[in-house]
């Protein structure tokens, strides 16, 4: 069990993980990063994002203006999904915005959660300060709900690989033809009824903590087994969506699955002194 001294520890961590994760997306837009393809044309959406991950991406990593970094990034995603993604069906398994709704959703966590330690703003104290004023008290007040909102999104999105692995349910993405197939849907069929019992339980908040870090076992030898072999980077080797499902789901064996789950409901994870994100 981790303390509740030690989450914040857990938080930076996470935060620079997925800030390196994230920029490597902008850094294949301006340099090619990964043997990606360059866009130049600033004026497209597409275009445009690149130098906004890389700027964002290199934020979140350092834990600079966590908070209004993460918010744009937010919307920068909710765009992005919308745009691109949704016109190809209504589910992201098959439209190819997975990434974006798991970035996006991760991002406004991030908005509530602040920065954790291993940043800028707990070096500069900017956290504490803005946690000592009234906005920034309720902001941080919000963070066991929108751990919430993130636990269930992604635990939807997770479930839906084990249909498809299972039972063939939602065939490839439609919206990324030729892209490297994800490290989670090459696992054995019967990996599917993990993921499939695991994200009901997830999604319903229940047993978080311990149903989190049993999909955790399972993410990390998805990576190891598929994604590893395949190349070094995550952007290229199919293995970046199940790499942030694994740092989300060790935030939630953690801390619990916060204010809108049944466990919190029942009082398993009110009576555990780790279940929140300590304020810094």
């Amino acid at each position: 069990m981790i303390s509740a001294s030690r989450m914040p520890h857990l938080l930076g961590a996470v935060r620079i993980a997925i800030g390196l994760l994230f920029f490597q997306h902008g850094a294949q837009k301006l340099w090619g990063f990964a043997g990606g393809p360059i866009d130049h044309n600033f004026a497209t959406l597409h275009g445009f994002a690149g130098p906004l991950e890389v700027t964002g991406g290199l934020l979140i990593f350092l834990g600079l203006f966590t908070r209004l970094c993460a918010f744009i990034l937010c919307g920068e995603m909710a765009v992005a999904y919308f745009v691109r993604w949704a016109p190809h069906g209504p589910l992201p398994i098959t439209n190819g915005g997975e990434l974006a709704v798991i970035f996006c959703f991760i991002y406004l966590w991030l908005v509530t959660a602040g920065s954790g330690t291993w940043s800028l703003d707990y070096l500069m104290r900017r956290d504490t300060l803005i946690q000592k004023r009234t906005a920034g008290r309720t902001i941080a007040s919000w963070e066991v709900y929108a751990r919430s909102v993130l636990r269930v999104i992604l635990a939807f999105t997770f479930s839906l690989h084990g249909y498809r692995g299972l039972l063939g349910l939602f065939p490839a993405a439609a919206g990324r033809p030729g892209a490297v197939p994800m490290a989670l849907d090459r696992l054995p069929a019967l990996a599917g009824g993990l993921e499939i019992f695991g994200g009901l339980l997830l999604f319903a908040g229940l047993f978080t903590r311990l149903t989190a870090a049993a999909l955790c076992v399972e993410l990390l030898a998805a990576y190891l087994y598929s994604a590893a072999p395949r190349g070094i980077w995550p952007i290229g080797n199919g293995g970046e969506e199940t790499l942030l499902y694994l740092l989300v789901f060790l935030c939630f064996a953690a801390t619990g699955g916060g204010a809108w789950s049944v466990d919190y409901i029942t009082g398993k994870t009110r009576r555990n002194p780790a279940s929140t994100v300590p304020a810094l």
